[in-house]
């Protein structure tokens, strides 16, 4: 896997010190792969032209525009990945927008607003619904994140997750120059515990299970040697698990399937249930497959 990102980077932004957080993590990113950076603001506009409507229209789009410039105040004079930034406004929702250019970039970035649990249930974010219906990669990186180089990058794997996502936890560990830790967490419930503790197929299955990540941990370590790694086998909540002793400092790369947004939101998937309480960036890496 190249550590160079060739079809580039793209950042939401919308005015907010979120967003210009997130483009913050974007340029620097766009350096560290030597990638092409768009700068995304979007407006919001109706279908079909809505009588009385029309005043709210143009203040969302002013409002995009704004948000444009600040962009590219914040990026003054830098060259994000040594080449020009392209900054665009364009009609739609931000996640619609930001989804359709993940099928043709490399990442999409965004930020991550405090809303409370409840609001996040019933009129979800951006983030949340980009991370639930992309086809590509998409990184959510919350208020308070560290937007520079990692001190630890931390890949949750499942058994049927795709190789990219181990393999971008890698790339990013040598690009970045920090360790890795790969974590395979195993659900569990009250029963299923007594159980486990007493039958000794299953503690067998956990030796294998922890055999096959490290299977394929060495795999990857081949191609990329100069990544320091480790491997932990545990059973719990995988969500609580993945979320637990991160700080701002640290990036979270896992895999995602896409799903319909709110049935996302409402199963709390453990992707969105680490997107909504990570301190620190999270990669979602998504299976290119068409979604039934």
């Amino acid at each position: 896997m190249s550590i160079t990102w060739y079809r580039g980077i793209a950042v939401g932004v919308d005015g907010s010190e979120e967003s210009l957080s997130a483009l913050d993590w974007a340029a620097h990113a766009a350096d560290v792969h030597e990638a092409r950076l768009t700068v995304v603001a979007t407006h919001a506009t109706p279908a079909t032209p809505v009588p009385g409507f029309g005043d709210s229209t143009r203040d969302n789009r002013d409002e995009a525009f704004r948000a444009a410039r600040a962009a590219r105040a914040r990026l003054g004079e830098r060259r994000p990945g040594g080449r020009d930034v392209e900054v665009v406004v364009l009609p739609g929702t931000a996640a619609h927008v930001l989804s359709q250019r993940s099928r043709t970039c490399d990442l999409v970035v965004v930020g991550r607003r405090g809303l409370d649990a409840l609001d996040r249930m019933l009129l979800g974010s951006t983030s949340s619904a980009l991370a639930a219906s992309s086809p590509g990669a998409v990184v959510v990186v919350p208020t308070g994140a560290t937007t520079g180089d990692p001190r630890r990058i931390r890949v949750g794997i499942a058994r049927d997750d795709e190789p990219d996502v181990l393999g971008t936890g890698f790339a990013e560990a040598a690009a970045r120059g920090c360790p890795l830790e790969v974590v395979h967490v195993t659900g569990t419930d009250p029963i299923s515990s007594v159980l486990y503790q007493a039958d000794p197929v299953a503690a067998t299955w956990h030796e294998a299970a922890r055999a096959e990540v490290a299977d394929q941990v060495a795999r990857w370590s081949e191609k990329y040697p100069q990544v320091t790694w480790t491997t932990a086998i545990r059973r719990g909540d995988p969500a609580g698990t993945l979320l637990e002793d991160l700080a701002p400092d640290d990036l979270v790369v896992m895999g995602g399937r896409r799903h319909p947004t709110v049935l996302g939101r409402m199963l709390r998937s453990v992707p969105d249930a680490v997107l909504r309480a990570a301190p620190c960036p999270v990669l979602v890496v998504h299976a290119r497959r068409p979604v039934r």
